[in-house]
């Protein structure tokens, strides 16, 4: 399975195994909208310690996540990055649109 989503007290965290890409940012697409629809969750983490590589699509959908969550007064913080993750969000300038943090337990503390 390429992703992970478990609730953590008022977040939602969505571990990605793999790339960020394609059929696993569709799925990711998906879980958010199913975790807002029947659990009313308006803060997410992307759990990216397992995954080492986000394409355009993956990219635009953590953006949509992004405003997906503003829109319902909630917030989103990408976990684990790898190095190659954390390039690519700063090759494309994206990396200061979101909160980034070394790892989970980092990310569900900032939550509370």
């Amino acid at each position: 399975m390429p992703l992970r989503c478990e609730r953590y007290e008022q977040a939602c965290v969505i571990g990605v195994d793999g790339e960020l890409a394609g059929e696993n940012a569709a799925a990711l697409r998906a879980a958010v909208e199913r975790q807002i629809e029947e659990h009313h969750v308006a803060h997410f983490v992307v759990d990216l310690e397992n995954s080492d590589f986000i394409d355009s699509e993956g990219l635009e959908t953590l953006l949509w996540l992004k405003r997906r969550c503003e829109a319902l007064f909630g917030q989103v913080q990408l976990a684990g990055l790898q190095d190659n993750c954390r390039k690519i969000l700063q090759i494309t300038r994206l990396e200061p649109c979101f909160q980034c943090q070394r790892d989970l337990p980092s990310a569900l503390r900032l939550m509370r």
